[in-house]
């Protein structure tokens, strides 16, 4: 049975979300429709690409994945692409969210103009349906991915890599989740490689830390915490509260490691 994720910002029970899984589903009826979720903040391609790229890998080889997160683009960026990388086939626009998810380069992208799989009857604003819904549909039923247009170079936009200096290891925020961590770009086999057996200190905002713990009990209810999470980068976190609201931590903050002797 083909399997398509759905990915989006048109929130969850909307009539929007169901127009799309509608389109789908009237397409190839057999298609089995995953909701990873459409409360992606609006607009916001970077949580969508942290949630996709963390999830993708759990689905079968031969996957579709479905993000529709699409702010307003002047028409010469607003491609719609269906892209092919580690087995898995990828669909929505080419503003950067799939070169994040993907994260490396060169990757297989091709522009979707193939005219007998745009659906006419939605609006050109509504990309989902129009474009991304029957691409995905198309290429689930194994449609081969050359056949939905030509070659187009992905924008590429990335996390961006921590920097490291006079013994101070600097990164950023790259994502926020519903209870309010901070994850970082850190890596924790980076920060190993250049801990080695040094005492260190943790630096954002106001707050300062001296350890890394392995679970949320190993500190008290609403202290803070650093922590490497299941996707292995660093995460400010406080337990049982969000560190993104009482410490005040945002995107794209940055967080500064100083190993000393």
């Amino acid at each position: 049975m083909p399997i398509i994720t759905l990915t989006s910002d048109l929130g969850d029970g909307s009539h929007y979300s169901a127009i799309v899984k509608g389109a789908i589903l009237r397409l190839l009826p057999s298609a089995n429709l995953v909701d990873v979720t459409h409360t992606i903040s609006n607009y916001d391609i970077m949580h969508a690409a942290y949630v996709v790229g963390r999830s993708f890998r759990a689905f079968p080889e031969g996957t579709v994945h479905v993000v529709a997160v699409d702010p307003e683009q002047a028409e010469e960026q607003a491609e719609a692409i269906a892209v092919a990388w580690e087995g898995h086939y990828f669909v929505g626009p080419n503003n950067g969210v799939l070169s994040l998810i993907c994260d490396q380069l060169p990757v297989e992208s091709r522009r979707i103009v193939m005219s007998s799989v745009l659906l006419d009857q939605y609006p050109r604003s509504f990309r989902a349906a129009r474009v991304f819904a029957p691409a995905a549909a198309f290429l689930a039923s194994g449609g081969e991915l050359e056949e939905l247009g030509p070659e187009v170079p992905l924008k590429d936009l990335r996390w961006g890599d921590p920097s490291y200096s006079n013994n101070c290891l600097r990164g950023k925020i790259i994502h926020i989740d519903r209870f309010g961590n901070a994850i970082t770009n850190i890596h924790k086999n980076e920060f190993l490689e250049l801990k080695m057996e040094r005492r260190f200190e943790i630096f954002i905002r106001n707050v300062r830390l001296r350890r890394i713990v392995t679970t949320y009990s190993d500190v008290s209810k609403a202290d803070a915490l650093a922590i490497f999470g299941e996707s292995d980068r660093l995460e400010i976190a406080m337990r049982e509260t969000s560190a993104a609201e009482l410490l005040g931590l945002k995107l794209h903050d940055m967080i500064t490691i100083e190993f000393t002797v």
